[in-house]
C-alpha cells in the first residue's frame, strides 16, 4: 500500500504536483494508494477529480478527510473509502486483496 500525504490547499492551480506523484505510483506498483489528507487545509474539486479518476485505476482510501471533502464525495457519489487512520486503510485495503476462497 502506498501512502501519499498531502499538505497544505489543493486547487486547480496546485493540483498538477498531486497528479504526478500520483502517476509515478502508478507507474512502479499495482499496490492500493491511500491519500492523507490530515495537514489539508483547503481542498475543491480539483483533488476530487482526481481522486475519481485514480480509482479507474487503483483501490484508493483517504484518511483524514475533512467536512467538505466527506460532502463532496457524498454528493458526488465517488466510492471512495474514508478511513479512521492509516491501520484502518491498511487492513481494508489489504483484505480487498486477500485471494478469494
Amino acid at each position: 500500500m502506498w501512502v501519499i500525504r498531502l499538505w497544505g490547499d489543493f486547487d486547480a492551480h496546485s493540483i498538477h504536483v498531486v497528479e504526478r506523484v500520483s502517476y509515478e505510483v502508478l507507474r512502479s506498483s499495482v499496490a492500493p494508494v491511500v491519500f492523507d489528507l490530515r495537514q489539508v487545509t483547503f481542498v475543491n474539486t480539483a483533488l476530487l477529480n482526481h481522486l475519481i479518476a485514480l480509482r479507474l485505476h487503483r483501490r484508493v482510501g483517504l484518511v483524514g478527510a475533512d467536512r467538505l471533502m466527506r460532502l463532496m464525495i457524498e454528493v458526488s457519489g465517488a466510492a471512495l473509502p474514508v478511513f479512521v487512520d492509516l491501520a484502518a486503510a491498511r487492513s481494508a485495503l489489504s483484505a480487498d486483496e486477500a485471494p478469494e476462497a
